[in-house]
């Protein structure tokens, strides 16, 4: 019983408003969010202490490949659990391609169907965030409804892991009825996508602003991430291997790490969305910074949506973000 009461208390602790939470700071990151389009939402959180700053960190926003982290997490739930092994073999055909960011696809399309076991997909998942990879990892894991049920039994708020990849890809472009599609081939997606009328597209990536699914608040997300490197979440050998699979992410340009000091290490999940009249419905970063001198670890959680401009200028707004947190957090955390 005492260890039941302890464990909620644990879980109801971490999911609370930061309650060491810097205003001076949260006023800095207004500032230096204050000239981006959109809206920015943004957690910062030391994870030994627990101390942060926020902005707007109780809005929902996007997150578009962010998701791919809780959905990594159920899996590896289910591996540590022994519901799910690993190196079994899962393969993927042409009907597997997915729009979007998939260098996976790519290779399907020009060597045929490819063979990876399940560790492989989430390496595919984690370093390269692609979304062939993520959609046949999530089929073979449950779906979203497993996610989401595995999100609650944790006690997570804030994250809402609903449809796959290629789901959301259709509603942002307001493409109807996927299951007409069939059998499905991404160029039959590309040709539905052709088909909607800009008025169409325009209102489709209007309401999915606004949609809750597969969306986060950037304080749940900073707090997933705490969790995850507290080893809450995970083995210890699974924690450590994912979060070196993290440190290995590539193909994204930079956000939170590029104007950190040269080699420092940050576990990296970003999400980026298209862009419909300009305008981006997603431009996302949560990293977990490994600070010097034994100050432990910062996790950055930087949300953007509805923002006009180019994909450099956004990446360099959260740059900026990611260095004014990291020296906040030399000021604020003693080494050790």
């Amino acid at each position: 019983m005492f260890r039941s009461v302890c464990l909620l208390v644990s879980v109801l602790l971490s999911f609370a408003p930061q309650a060491l939470e810097d205003g001076g700071f949260s006023a800095r990151l207004k500032q230096l969010a204050a000239p981006l389009p959109g809206v920015t939402g943004i957690a910062i959180v030391h994870v030994q202490s627990g101390a942060g700053a926020t902005l707007n960190a109780d809005d929902w926003f996007p997150m578009m490949s962010v998701y791919k982290l809780p959905i990594v997490v159920h899996a590896l739930r289910q591996a540590d659990a022994g519901a799910l092994s690993l190196s079994t073999p899962i393969t993927l055909t042409a009907a597997q391609r997915r729009p979007g960011r998939s260098a996976l696809s790519e290779r399907i399309a020009a060597e045929g169907a490819q063979t990876l076991t399940v560790r492989e997909l989430i390496e595919w998942v984690v370093r390269e965030s692609d979304n062939a990879a993520s959609d046949t990892l999530l089929r073979t894991i449950g779906g979203p409804a497993a996610v989401s049920a595995t999100l609650r039994s944790l006690g997570v708020e804030g994250i809402n892991v609903n449809r796959y990849e290629l789901e959301f890809a259709a509603d942002y472009y307001g493409v109807c009825c996927l299951d007409r599609l069939k059998p499905f081939t991404l160029e039959q997606f590309a040709a539905a996508v052709s088909a909607v009328s800009p008025g169409e597209r325009r209102r489709a990536a209007q309401a999915y602003l606004s949609d809750r699914r597969d969306s986060a608040t950037p304080r749940g997300m900073a707090m997933f991430a705490r969790r995850l490197q507290n080893g809450e979440l995970l083995s210890a050998s699974s924690t450590t291997w994912l979060l070196e699979q993290m440190h290995q992410m590539r193909g994204v340009a930079q956000r939170i790490a590029a104007d950190l000091p040269a080699g420092t290490p940050v576990a990296r999940r970003p999400g980026t969305s298209g862009t419909t009249d300009g305008i981006s419905a997603a431009h996302n970063e949560t990293g977990i910074i490994t600070l010097p001198g034994g100050r432990g670890h910062l996790v950055v959680s930087v949300f953007i949506k509805g923002a006009a401009g180019d994909a450099a200028a956004r990446d360099k707004a959260i740059a900026r973000i990611g260095r004014a947190a990291y020296d906040w957090a030399l000021q604020s955390v003693p080494a050790r």
